[in-house]
């Protein structure tokens, strides 16, 4: 867990994440709000606020809130690279991507449905088309599949970035005759 950081973009406020559920009565109440841990990406950081290992989600007596504290306690699930958080294949995945003043990420896809929602800055989007937008707090962006790269569109100020992740079927990528699978491209 020494890799892990609370907080590793400058200037931007913690997340704060809690976890509700049920008690022994049935009433609502906090489980537990863990600290948001990222794992850097040079001066950006990616942290995985929640996840669950299957959809539907299992809620029942809190086996999700048990399996993803288990696995975030030591390390969220890393692809071969320690900078990359792969999404739990069959489940849901809620991450959180703060950028530093110009800051980017890898361009990248998944095999999932992404709800990519600036919260903080200015973010800009790159698709491997050559198609390029431009996000402010509030402009949420639906990947299906697709290729794309984010950046801080500000060399001062820091962004963020809010996603959440849900698998897809694989399907074939129109004109290439591939099926959709993970790529991450080292530039």
């Amino acid at each position: 867990m020494s890799d892990l950081l609370t907080n590793p973009v400058p200037n931007l406020p913690p997340n704060k994440r809690y976890i509700a559920t049920h008690d022994g009565s049935g009433k609502s109440i906090i489980h537990s709000s863990p600290p948001q841990l990222y794992t850097p990406m040079g001066p950006n950081g990616l942290a995985r606020s929640y996840a669950t290992p299957t959809m539907p989600a299992h809620l029942t007596n809190n086996v999700d809130v048990t399996s993803y504290l288990s696995s975030s306690s030591s390390s969220p699930t890393t692809h071969t690279t320690p900078t990359i958080v792969t999404p739990t294949p069959s489940g849901s995945n809620l991450l959180i991507v703060d950028l530093a003043p110009g800051g980017m990420s890898h361009m990248h896809r998944t095999v999932t449905l992404d709800y990519s929602i600036c919260v903080i800055g200015r973010i800009k989007m790159e698709m491997d088309g050559g198609a390029f937008v431009e996000l402010g707090p509030g402009d949420h962006v639906i990947q299906r599949g697709t290729m794309h790269k984010w950046y801080n569109a500000s060399q001062t100020e820091p962004a963020r970035l809010i996603g959440v992740i849900l698998p897809c079927e694989p399907f074939e990528i129109p004109g290439t005759g591939k099926l959709l699978t993970e790529e991450h491209l080292s530039t």
